[in-house]
């Protein structure tokens, strides 16, 4: 009976083996999630596009890339709040600048002009200035022309460091009262 004392000792330390694989394993998938909400801070192209699309989500969006072969655009999302196109900047030693405006309103009308489509989508551009300095360094985050720009179009503006504050806030808390005033806000908030 020793030799089944043994078998037991080791079944048992394999299975606890399993569970820390599976925890560390569980703890990967939240470091995962952590990194890519930091890409909101440091990155801009597709990698700033993916992490504003996965910040979407978790404020509860539907969100994505979209791209038919006639129209691609950076962000797509919607949610029962309302239809909404972006567009993501990332600037590396400068405010976010007008020039993403031209091409926001290029893909709103558009995406208007798609068959499926009975509404005008609300425009919103994110931006990420200043991404190569420390986010409590970062002064100006749109230019003048920008603000003023969003105004004329009624096109809201979303800073990627204030969007990772409010990511990071739900996916601590999962408060869903507060994603709801957040959707309320994308949709609400005209040329601000």
């Amino acid at each position: 009976d020793i030799e089944q004392k043994s078998l037991d000792e080791i079944h048992a330390l394999n299975k606890q083996i399993e569970e820390i694989k599976s925890q560390i394993e569980q703890k990967q998938i939240e470091l995962s999630k952590h990194f890519l909400s930091k890409k909101l801070l440091y990155e801009n192209g597709k990698p700033l596009e993916y992490a504003i699309i996965d910040a979407l989500k978790t404020i509860g969006f539907k969100a994505e890339n979209y791209d038919d072969g006639k129209s691609e655009f950076d962000i797509i999302f919607e949610s029962e709040e309302g239809r909404f196109i972006g567009e993501a900047e990332g600037k590396d030693n400068s405010a976010i600048n007008v020039t993403k405006f031209r091409q926001l309103e290029s893909n709103i009308h558009e995406d208007y002009e798609r068959d499926e489509v009975s509404t005008h989508a609300k425009g919103v551009l994110f931006g990420n200035s200043f991404r190569l300095s420390h986010p409590n360094e970062r002064k100006e985050f749109f230019t003048q022309k920008a603000l003023d720009s969003a105004k004329r179009t009624g096109i809201a503006l979303v800073n990627t460091h204030e969007l990772f504050e409010v990511v990071k806030y739900l996916k601590n808390t999962n408060d869903q009262d507060y994603a709801t005033l957040v959707r309320e806000c994308f949709k609400n908030t005209n040329g601000d």
